[in-house]
């Protein structure tokens, strides 16, 4: 079992992600007015944007104009659906939530960016992935549930994240519960929400 003993030397965040582009303006109007991130800064003479999300969440990415022949394309490879590959290696792919996965498809698709996978749905979750316009591979994933859906409601409810501890506890209820209880669970859910 991993030690969760706390050490200073060990890594307590994320600082923030750097994606190179070929075009900031372009890369900035994508990541703003599609996937409804905010513009925190620009320089686009130095060539740099920081843009975060909406909601304070994550870390910000930094877009890092760069010449179109220092950009590596990279190419999705099965069955490792988690990582992509260029000449160099593999390279993790990048993974956003949303809460509403077909509204944010329909979305991109009108932007034009290539969609690699169509939507497609699970009971505790729905994802799909598409590139930016300068091919970096993301993955759009909507959570879904009960476990997911009491998750929420009680975060609004709290005005607060769950903790660790919370969302053990939850999910572990959730999983334990029979196909009858998540229904059950479920109908709780819409009534609270219609009220």
């Amino acid at each position: 079992m991993l030690s969760k003993k706390t050490n200073d030397a060990d890594v307590i965040g994320y600082c923030c992600m750097r994606f190179p582009v070929t075009d900031l303006k372009r890369s900035v109007d994508f990541y703003c007015n599609v996937l409804g991130f905010e513009l925190v800064s620009a320089d686009f003479q130095f060539g740099e944007a920081h843009i975060t999300l909406k909601n304070g969440n994550g870390p910000g990415i930094f877009l890092m104009e760069t010449k179109p022949e220092d950009v590596t394309p990279l190419k999705f490879v099965f069955p490792r659906s988690f990582f992509i590959t260029n000449s160099t290696g593999h390279v993790t792919m990048v993974e956003l939530l949303t809460n509403d996965l077909l509204a944010l498809h329909e979305r991109i698709k009108q932007a034009g960016a290539p969609i690699d996978k169509e939507p497609v749905f699970t009971n505790d979750f729905g994802y799909f992935t598409f590139y930016d316009p300068d091919g970096h591979y993301i993955r759009a994933v909507e959570e879904r549930g009960a476990y997911f859906d009491l998750k929420q409601r009680m975060s609004s409810t709290l005005k607060r994240d769950l903790t660790e501890h919370e969302n053990q506890l939850l999910r572990g209820l959730c999983e334990k519960a029979s196909v009858e209880q998540q229904k059950f669970l479920s109908s709780i859910i819409s009534e609270i929400r219609g009220s």
